[in-house]
């Protein structure tokens, strides 16, 4: 009976942990830890807030309101798996974590949520949220990057007002849109 385990000619064997992307770092990963347990806590805010919703049962006995329970319990299985393998040593070892790409993804966040309470509209406040966004990914064309914003912010502004009929935070950009388009 032939060992179905050995590689095939030419292809390297796998150590125990290893994966696709690489071996497994075999220590104990608090981070991969932490996220389990922020995904725990997603899990609870999650049924915390599905049982506020109204019941409607139909004559199968359950409604709408039983999807966010089926979401929850998907995602606290996806906890319980990254405590598995996160205390296993499971993950591949991680290069350090990119402070200035951090830093521009929680000052996009900022600023579009500065940007939309103050006015500034929905494509404004997207259009920087996507230039900071690519900055933070290593993109340093900022002129360019905030005018693909602005332009798929336009598009999607135009798709959710006039083919969802979904109200956006508006600006003057969108007052000028809408006085076009009606």
């Amino acid at each position: 009976m032939a060992d179905d385990t050995r590689p095939a000619a030419g292809e390297t064997p796998r150590l125990h942990g290893e994966d696709e992307a690489g071996p497994g770092s075999g220590r104990r990963d608090v981070a991969g830890l932490a996220i389990a347990v922020g995904l725990f806590v997603l899990a609870a805010v999650i049924v915390s807030d599905a049982s506020g919703y109204p019941i409607r049962r139909t004559y199968a006995k359950f409604g709408p309101e039983i999807v966010p329970y089926i979401v929850a319990s998907g995602v606290a299985v996806l906890a319980a798996l990254t405590v598995a393998l996160a205390w296993r040593g499971g993950f591949e070892a991680r290069d350090r974590l990119n402070w200035e790409g951090f830093v521009f993804i929680v000052a996009a966040i900022v600023l579009q949520i500065v940007l939309i309470y103050g006015g500034a509209g929905f494509i404004v406040a997207s259009g920087v949220l996507f230039a900071c966004a690519a900055r933070a990914f290593g993109q340093r064309t900022p002129v360019l990057n905030l005018a693909v914003g602005a332009i798929l912010a336009t598009v999607l502004f135009v798709l959710f007002r006039y083919g969802l009929g979904l109200a956006l935070p508006s600006g003057l950009l969108e007052r000028g849109i809408d006085l076009i388009l009606r």
